[in-house]
């Protein structure tokens, strides 16, 4: 059985669509406790796929989507992985397309053609998502998303996805994305100078992230990475060499963007 199917069948997954057509989402925030149970209730696969934040992002996604996106709407899933989610959607009918390489690259997957036998409606663009990926369209998607993607893309390659963003995306349409951060611990310097480059190429400001990251500090609703999840994260590497960190998912959800 085709694994979207058994997860949720037509009925359950067109009740999951309508109950999140009118959720809230903000420009710029981070995963909650609050958040991860709805999904656990309602999306309960996605919720539980990964345990990791994945756990998180992936049913975020979904209810920002479809509070954002109609029916029908042409969307993009940038360095998709496994892509659940985008198959969730062409159940519901929207159109969807992956840019991935499946090359390994940034800790993704290579199974390629499992993932195209397994999600035989999706279309699948094999490459690096940038403004120059030539097999897509200028202004022709109603929505342009990641999960746990930008921040394995190097610095000096960011400007080159914001640009495609900005190409591909139709006018005034929403981009969306779930971005690993590692708040306090190991590589917290680069990982909050990253957001930076983000900030700037999705026209946000970095007040307005030090505002964000301040409330997501004190904020006991924070939904934090598990020790058990960095457990499975470190694999064989001495936890000496791989110790616990304070990881996040910070969520943007923006019209287009500008170039960094």
């Amino acid at each position: 059985m085709h694994k979207t199917s058994a997860w949720f069948d037509d009925a359950a997954l067109e009740a999951a669509a309508q109950r999140y057509r009118g959720f809230e989402v903000q420009p710029l925030g981070y995963a909650t406790v609050r958040d991860f149970c709805d999904g656990y209730d309602n999306l309960r696969p996605l919720a539980t796929a990964n345990g990791d934040l994945k756990d998180a992002q992936r049913p975020w996604i979904f209810k920002a989507l479809m509070s954002k996106v109609p029916p029908g709407g042409r969307v993009l899933e940038i360095g998709a992985g496994e892509p659940w989610v985008g198959d969730l959607l062409q159940r519901l009918g929207y159109q969807v397309t992956v840019v991935d390489p499946y090359d390994g690259s940034g800790n993704g997957p290579q199974e390629y053609e499992h993932f195209r036998r397994q999600c035989p409606k999706i279309r699948f663009v094999r490459a690096q998502f940038t403004d120059a990926t030539r097999e897509l369209e200028p202004g022709s998607f109603d929505c342009i998303y990641s999960i746990s993607v930008l921040e394995h893309v190097p610095d000096e390659a960011l400007p080159a996805v914001f640009a495609g963003i900005r190409k591909f995306l139709k006018p005034g349409s929403v981009t969306l994305h779930a971005v690993d951060h590692v708040h306090k611990g190991n590589g917290d310097k680069a990982h909050r100078a990253k957001l930076g480059i983000m900030m700037r190429g999705f026209a946000l400001s970095e007040a307005e992230l030090d505002q964000m990251l301040e409330r997501m500090g004190d904020d006991t609703e924070t939904y934090y990475l598990s020790a058990e999840a960095h457990n499975r994260w470190r694999g064989p590497i001495p936890y000496d060499q791989f110790p616990m960190r304070v990881c996040v998912s910070v969520q943007i959800c923006v019209s287009g963007a500008r170039e960094a």
